[in-house]
């Protein structure tokens, strides 16, 4: 069975509310997430919703890190293997059920992110958000979050995906 958590949607409660949740106006908030053993953020209003039991159709020649495309109320959409596409572990083989679909808006599509497990909501302030040192692969991540005693990988969709 299909569940998912639509940010668009009124009865989600404060989710979709972020008055409600913000402690502050100037407060960025990002979904958290794992992806083996790493943390990672989007900025929460990048999410359109997150999938859980979802089951991918696999379609030849798709694109380096691509699972496969799901059926989101009639409107199929790319699923990316974000292990694969960050290199951080082997990626994974047959999707279980305890992984969850990120469903993502870029300009001009909405894709699928495959991750482990969704973490929580995070609100950072100015003195959170950290740059990227320089070198390595840091363009796919936007920034660092301090929380709590761990730093929050904020990852940057434009560089994951280029061509959109």
């Amino acid at each position: 069975m299909d569940a998912a958590l639509d940010f668009e949607s009124n009865d989600v409660g404060n989710l979709g509310n972020p008055d409600a949740m913000a402690p502050t106006a100037s407060a960025n908030q990002f979904v958290t997430f794992t992806c083996g053993d790493k943390s990672y953020g989007i900025d929460i209003m990048a999410v359109r919703e997150i999938r859980s039991g979802s089951t991918t159709t696999e379609l030849p020649n798709q694109p380096y890190g691509a699972k496969g495309v799901l059926d989101i109320r009639g409107s199929i959409i790319q699923v990316y293997d974000l292990a694969t596409m960050l290199g951080v572990g082997g990626g994974y083989g047959e999707t279980s059920a305890s992984q969850v679909v990120l469903v993502v808006s870029l300009p001009g599509s909405d894709v699928g992110l495959l991750v482990d497990a969704v973490s929580d909501i995070i609100f950072a302030e100015g003195a959170d958000c950290q740059p990227v040192p320089r070198g390595g692969r840091g363009e796919v991540v936007g920034g660092l979050i301090r929380n709590e005693d761990r730093l929050i990988a904020i990852l940057n969709l434009a560089a994951l995906f280029p061509d959109n």
